[in-house]
């Protein structure tokens, strides 16, 4: 009986050690992606280097044994994958995200794989799909009742729309997105689609309803941080809007307006060319020509320098017309030219129209032939804008359709279910119960587990300390019979030869002298060693340190830092309490694993000292840091603040963005804290 109860105590603990293997080994695992994915999106990097941070991730990922993580972190990877602009990739993992999240039935997953899949077609100008895919994603988010994405779905569908001259489609889906955004959390979402608003109703000659959607879309920018270069954005359009209603002294005003931001030409100069390029151009339909020639080549240039083929072929239209109105139809006819032929290379129907009409104009020899050209296009874009507003239509229809038929055909088998719902509930609830009492366990077992792991802690931190104790009891009885023992004999034994009257003659005299003085020399070296074995010199500090260290060291692996441990001679770990020890570990272990996830930190410090009876925690390390100021806590600083109030403790972290972090926590040394002596 006896030899079989070794044997299952011995496959216990083989279980629970290859558990607690394999979980350091998935930490580890998750902790390596996490690192690698904040890596591709470090914007100072090389971009050759993020990619290739994205791929090793990548290849982790593949390691998961979990579909689930595997799906979480491999959709993050496939929406950095198009951040980056590799597309290849992109269209691998996202395929490979949407099988899993089929899979999965990961309905939160698929709504984001389809914004992936909008988002790309939009970039690549295949608006019909692009349209497909963001309806499918708002459908999906619809179902989960997640309405700032469904919103954001519906914003982007309205920008299709608007893109594809469908004012009407456009509008509505703006309104709809307008509704599922909370007017106060999420202003910059409510600016862009006020935006929109302005931008549609400029496009339906409704110049009223324009600026004031725009003036909406400005309230909202002023509630928020974030502006970026939005405001100067919205003054290009107020000036379009105003433009086009043939109020040009306005436009000049709200052009100016937009330029007078010094920054602007650093943080966005395509916008800078096209107020540029705009003010120059309503001031020449206001008449006002004075250096205007000179804003339209500046313009030109800075368009041509970043490669914007469109605002380069609206620059040549504005100077066919400017050097038109000077009568000089040798350039207005090359710039033309210029224009019908760029527009023709990017497929710009718009300005290929704008061309063609200037063209019919300027060169009365082949004016027939432009302007025939001029109907036949625009026909034929009339008949494909129809079409595509349709293929549109047919989307959102279709799609309400099969929500109405499914309706229906569930409206049929309401009265089947309604029949069994009963024993079903009944059933659910046994099995919930079932379920919850499993649950329950699971989660008493587990603080059971924690306290276990705690109680074993602390018989560790006892066994070592009697030992230590043990230790210095038995060099102090050492000690004491060296001293009071052999010293004392050695010394009387030397007393009693030293009042000897011993006769010989004089070398056995000297001889019997140093024997004498040599006695005195070992008692003095007796005395020494009795003296520094009576000394202190360990006092249970080693041995909490290199439990700390060892903590560290195993953690420094998983990112490659450097660490340093200091320990001042103020603090007495043999006289501290138990609790303190184990929470200042656990906090130590918290902070360090939030530094291998997010810090990017190569050197960490840590630095425990006492001061007026109050200990004293520092850790520091030299990463990319933080904004303090955002309110959202991650679990491993909640963790900290947790336990630094369980000791009566204070918690302070300062963070600088690319300066470094520093946690520093302080415990008062009270009568409770210290173990009895």
């Amino acid at each position: 009986m006896i030899f079989l109860f070794w044997i299952i105590l011995i496959l216990i603990i083989g279980c629970t050690s290859k558990n607690d293997f394999q979980k350091n080994k998935d930490t580890i695992l998750n902790d390596s992606i996490v690192v690698l994915i904040n890596r591709s999106k470090n914007k100072t990097g090389a971009i050759e280097n993020r990619k290739s941070n994205l791929l090793r991730a990548y290849d982790l990922n593949n390691r998961q044994e979990n579909d689930s993580i595997k799906n979480v972190y491999l959709l993050e990877i496939t929406s950095q994958a198009y951040k980056l602009k590799d597309f290849n990739f992109f269209n691998e993992t996202n395929n490979e995200a949407y099988n899993l999240s089929l899979k999965l039935k990961d309905t939160n997953g698929l709504a984001k794989i389809h914004w992936n899949l909008g988002s790309y077609y939009f970039k690549k100008e295949i608006l019909d799909s692009s349209y497909f895919h963001y309806n499918q994603s708002y459908k999906f988010y619809k179902h989960i009742d997640r309405n700032y994405y469904a919103g954001k779905m519906l914003y982007n569908m309205a920008i299709v729309q608007q893109d594809q001259k469908n004012y009407t489609g456009s509008e509505v889906l703006s309104f709809q997105a307008i509704e599922k955004f909370d007017k106060k959390k999420h202003i910059l979402n409510l600016y862009r689609c006020y935006n929109n608003l302005g931008i549609v109703y400029n496009n339906l000659k409704e110049f009223k309803k324009a600026i004031e959607y725009h003036n909406i879309a400005l309230s909202y920018l002023k509630k928020t941080t974030d502006k970026r270069t939005y405001r100067e954005s919205s003054l290009n359009n107020i000036g379009l809007v105003h433009h086009h209603s043939g109020n040009y002294i306005n436009a000049i005003k709200s052009y100016k307006d937009g330029l007078k931001n010094i920054e602007l030409k650093k943080s966005n100069i395509n916008l800078y060319a096209k107020l540029l390029d705009n003010l120059a151009y309503s001031r020449l339909l206001n008449g006002d020509t004075i250096n205007i020639e000179k804003i339209f080549h500046k313009a030109l240039k800075i368009r041509n320098s970043i490669g914007f083929v469109s605002g380069v072929l609206i620059s040549d239209l504005h100077l066919s017309e400017f050097s038109l109105y000077k009568k000089d139809t040798v350039n207005a006819l090359r710039y033309a030219e210029e224009s019908l032929k760029l527009a023709k290379n990017v497929n710009n129907h718009r300005d290929y129209l704008k061309a063609l009409k200037l063209l019919t104009k300027i060169d009365s020899v082949n004016s027939k032939k432009y302007l025939l050209e001029y109907i036949k296009v625009s026909d034929s874009l009339q008949n494909n804008d129809r079409k595509l507003r349709n293929k549109f239509t047919r989307i959102r229809f279709e799609t309400d359709e099969y929500i109405e038929e499914t309706n229906r055909l569930s409206a049929q088998q309401t009265i089947i279910l309604v029949a069994s719902f009963a024993l079903l509930a009944i059933l659910s609830l046994l099995y919930f119960m079932r379920l919850q009492r499993s649950k329950n366990k699971a989660l008493q077992s587990e603080a059971e587990q924690q306290q276990a792991n705690e109680e074993v802690y602390k018989l560790l931190l006892k066994q070592q300390a009697k030992l230590e104790e043990g230790r210095l009891n038995e060099r102090h009885r050492i000690s004491e019979e060296l001293h009071d023992g052999v010293l004392g004999r050695i010394f009387g034994t030397r007393m009693g030869m030293g009042f000897l009257d011993l006769k010989g003659d004089n070398e056995t005299q000297v001889k019997y002298q140093l024997y004498v003085d040599e006695l005195q020399e070992i008692e003095k070296e007796i005395r020494v060693i009795s003296h520094e074995l009576k000394n202190e010199l360990l006092s249970g500090k080693a041995d909490y340190i290199q439990v700390v260290e060892h903590l560290v060291k195993e953690q420094s692996i998983v990112t490659g830092f450097e660490y340093k441990i200091k320990d001042d001679d103020s603090v007495h770990w043999s006289m501290i309490n138990d609790a303190v020890k184990i929470n200042c570990y656990r906090m130590v272990q918290e902070a360090v694993q939030n530094i291998n996830k997010y810090a990017q930190a190569k050197l960490v410090v840590i630095h425990f000292s006492v001061n007026d009876s109050v200990l004293t925690l520092s850790i520091k390390d030299n990463g990319v840091g933080f904004d303090t100021t955002n309110k959202s806590q991650g679990i491993g600083l909640k963790n900290i603040t947790a336990r630094t109030k369980k000791i009566n403790g204070t918690f302070v972290i300062r963070s600088t963005i690319g300066e470094g972090t520093h946690l520093s926590i302080t415990i008062p040394l009270d009568d409770a804290t210290f173990k009895p002596t």
